[in-house]
């Protein structure tokens, strides 16, 4: 008997075929008979349920919905009432997030119910680009199930930040723009409409992410470079007009992504004094390999976390006839311009998300792997080994955070915990209520700095210098790199801005009634990677009781005469600091190095 062929065929003019039943695509056509469009809706359901069983807002996006309640109040986008910082990278979603702030409606229930949406959105996007690519609703379904199948895709349906409006847009220029000069492309009378639509998205994708401009400017040159070469040899008139046809394409492009894109550009410069956002200046680092080589490390384990190694094999052979499918290797292109971004810029920590949106291009891929079946056997466990590496995701706690937080990790609403950021940002707002316009509040200084801020509501200082703009020229520089934060405001800093409590990385402890002051040693965890020792003399540590067994424990930096009053109101502890260092604070062996590494050494040499 001869051997079964189960690599993926090709019909008429490049377009795949369902007909081999020994691929799931087969199995697909068979189990749907036809119904595609009920098929096309049960994934959209299927994609919002599990989007919504992992729901969860991150405190980064609580720094985003600070901004867009000033700007509700009539501040202005600003963090802090008169400071004009850009301490985002998000200018669409922030601003859209203006209407729940308005309106009283819950921000992070608003931007969970968005986020979602747009998703459900970004699925039938992707969905209709592989049925473009594919020629074979089958293979178009298996790709879009495999995206849908990624728990890092469907996580960032949420998280409130813009991450997913972002991968909507992009994809969205991609399925608009490509392929070209293929039998699968749209017809050429269409394609100034086209471009103009892509021009209008590309233009909201910057104004989503600035960096979008990465990948709509490559998904644009693909687009012209390949419009250049469809142009026949032997064609002399059509050779002779291909570059005034070039600039006519770029115009419809670029045109319409100007008008929405330049005006923004001029407001920043009024309101802000600089294009680039003060974010860029706070997450450079001074060595620019460092980055880089977190970048590989964190692609690296993405594609690990995600047992991408049991499909090298199957790649290997595969890889010709799947860039060999008309207009693939076209979309493909911004999956290594991307990638080489995300080295360059030193990736990200939270899980994976600066990988979102190139997934619906890599989806691609992971359903043409998966779609032959050498056996039932392997085929099921292969397919139950990928989704179950998937799944972990989901709740796989965070080991060491390098090179990311997992979503257990950077899930900060909703909760109901007593003893998280949330419940300390609460806590403040009703221990100095009012808000910021209120005389003599006392300004508080913050490391994670969205959660906290958010819900107290305070005058605050970013010690990382994503909202500062001079922590994040001048504040000192963290030992260890890692995404966002390489900056550090140091003392001298906070007394200048009046700040009175600082919160730093919140540090919370067992009460302990034998306790009478708090060594430099366990404050480095509050107040890493800077030098303590030059703490004013009144410098103290307010013990705050958030259950019976847990305390926070907050650096009192100066005086403040209502922190005086909550003190004498609560009865809560302050405790003197203990100019000393004990190695013990640090654990020993590999714990002490590890626990020195993220913390530095300024403090405690």
């Amino acid at each position: 008997m001869p051997p079964v062929d189960v690599t993926v065929a090709a019909g008429p003019q490049g377009e795949m075929t369902s007909a081999d039943g020994r691929r799931l695509t087969g199995r697909l056509d068979q189990l749907v008979a036809g119904r595609w469009m009920l098929a096309e809706v049960l994934l959209y359901a299927v994609a919002a349920i599990a989007g919504w069983c992992v729901r969860f807002v991150q405190d980064d996006a609580f720094i985003s919905y600070r901004f867009s309640r000033n700007l509700a109040r009539g501040e202005g986008l600003v963090f802090n009432p008169g400071e004009p910082v850009e301490g985002y990278t998000n200018f669409l979603w922030t601003a859209v997030h203006a209407l729940p702030e308005r309106l009283g409606w819950s921000t992070p229930a608003f931007s969970q119910v968005v986020g979602i949406g747009i998703m459900v959105g970004t699925v039938a996007v992707s969905l209709r680009l592989a049925r473009r690519l594919f020629g074979d609703p089958a293979m178009a379904y298996l790709a879009t199930l495999a995206l849908v199948a990624n728990v890092t895709f469907i996580g960032y349906g949420t998280g409130g930040l813009e991450t997913m409006l972002q991968t909507l847009l992009v994809i969205s220029v991609a399925a608009l723009l490509l392929p070209v000069g293929t039998a699968n492309a749209v017809a050429a009378d269409r394609w100034g409409l086209r471009r103009v639509g892509a021009g209008l998205l590309g233009g909201l994708a910057v104004l989503t992410r600035m960096d979008s401009a990465v990948l709509v400017t490559t998904l644009v040159l693909v687009h012209l470079v390949q419009q250049w070469r469809t142009t026949p040899a032997d064609d002399g008139p059509a050779r002779a007009s291909r570059l005034p046809q070039a600039a006519v394409s770029l115009g419809q492009v670029v045109v319409p992504a100007a008008l929405v894109v330049v005006p923004w550009l001029v407001w920043k410069l009024g309101f802000y004094g600089e294009v680039l956002p003060n974010t860029f200046f706070a997450k450079s680092a001074a060595n620019p390999l460092v980055p880089f080589l977190f970048g590989l490390l964190y692609l690296l384990c993405f594609f690990a976390s995600y047992a991408a190694f049991l499909l090298i094999g199957r790649f290997r052979r595969m890889r010709r006839e799947f860039f060999a499918i008309p207009g693939m290797a076209q979309v493909f292109v911004v999956v290594p311009v991307w990638m080489l971004y995300i080295c360059v810029v030193g990736a990200d920590f939270m899980e994976f998300r600066f990988l979102v949106p190139i997934l619906p291009v890599l989806a691609l891929l992971a359903g043409y792997l998966v779609d032959p079946v050498r056996s039932t056997g392997r085929q099921v466990l292969l397919v139950g080994t990928l989704l179950a590496f998937s799944a972990a995701h989901a709740v796989a706690p965070t080991v060491i955070p390098y090179p990311v937080l997992t979503f257990s990790q950077i899930r900060h609403w909703p909760t109901e915990s007593r003893t998280d950021w949330h419940a300390m940002g609460r806590l403040l707002a009703e221990e100095f209520p009012g808000g910021p316009d209120v005389a003599g509040q006392p300004v508080v200084g913050v490391a994670p700095l969205g959660v906290i801020s958010y819900y107290s509501d305070l005058p605050t200082i970013d010690m990382l210098g994503l909202t500062d703009a001079w922590v994040a020229r001048n504040g000192d520089d963290w030992d260890l790199y890692y995404p966002g934060h390489v900056k550090m405001a140091p003392v001298r800093y906070l007394e200048r801005r009046d700040v009175s409590l600082v919160v730093g990385q919140p540090l919370t402890k067992e009460p302990d009634p034998a306790r009478t002051s708090y060594r430099l040693s366990e404050l480095v965890v509050l107040w890493p990677n800077t030098d303590l020792k030059v703490l004013p003399d009144t410098a103290r540590v307010i013990e705050i009781p958030l259950t019976d067994d847990q305390v926070w424990a907050v650096l009192y930096l100066q005086p403040n005469a209502k922190v005086d009053a909550a003190i004498e109101r609560n009865g809560w502890r302050v405790l003197p600091v203990d100019r000393t260092c004990d190695p013990a604070d640090f654990g020993s062996g590999l714990q002490s190095k590890l626990g020195k590494l993220f913390v530095g050494d300024s403090t405690c040499p």
